[in-house]
This record gives C-alpha cells, structure tokens and sequence, in this order.
C-alpha cells in the first residue's frame, strides 16, 4: 500500500507545485500588462 502511495503523493506534488508557479506567472503578467499599459511591452 505504501508503494503506491508514494509516487502518487510525488506526482500530485510535482503537479500542485507547477501549477501555483504558473499561476503565479500569469498574475504578474496580468499586473504588468496594466501597470504598464498595452503599448510599453517592449
């Protein structure tokens, strides 16, 4: 039972942790885009 519990338990991790990042990444593209305005994304 432990076995399999493992990699599921690192997947599950791996995937939650991925997500927060990108969404983390998303929210501050979001900020920037209206910080900034459209036109100063150079």
């Amino acid at each position: 039972m432990w076995i399999r519990l493992i990699p599921i338990i690192f997947f599950s991790l791996s995937a939650l942790s991925l997500l927060t990042f990108q969404s983390v990444e998303i929210v501050h593209a979001f900020f920037d885009l209206i910080s900034n305005g459209p036109n100063k994304l150079d």
